[in-house]
């Protein structure tokens, strides 16, 4: 879309944000819940279509859909993560922004 490729994108960003919400989430909740873990692999991908992007009503201006994966490196049984991944999505504050919308407002326009 005419950057350079050095760096994230904005809804790269966004997946990044989300990520790091559902590690920072985990972390907080696990000895809360007693469970233990060494490791926590977060995998994101989203669907995206640039033509929205670029003017196309038909299709959404951002992210169709997004997924992840949780791994985790862990003593706990296969219902127990299960479990726990549920909670920390139910806990998470960006999955929670992206899953349910949040208003967002223009508030003010300058010029300076």
């Amino acid at each position: 879309m005419g950057g350079t490729n050095t760096g994230m994108n904005p809804v790269e960003l966004v997946l990044s944000s989300l990520g790091t919400s559902l590690q920072e989430t985990a972390a907080e909740l696990a000895p809360k819940n007693k469970f233990n873990y060494e490791q926590m692999i977060v995998s994101l991908e989203g669907d995206l279509d640039a033509a929205g992007f670029m003017g196309d009503p038909d299709i959404r201006n951002g992210f169709q859909e997004i997924r992840y994966q949780l791994q985790f490196k862990t003593q706990e049984s296969q219902a127990d993560c299960g479990k726990f991944a549920d909670l920390v999505a139910a806990n998470c504050p960006i999955e929670d922004m992206l899953s349910h919308g949040v208003t967002v407002v223009l508030d003010q326009v300058e010029i300076v």
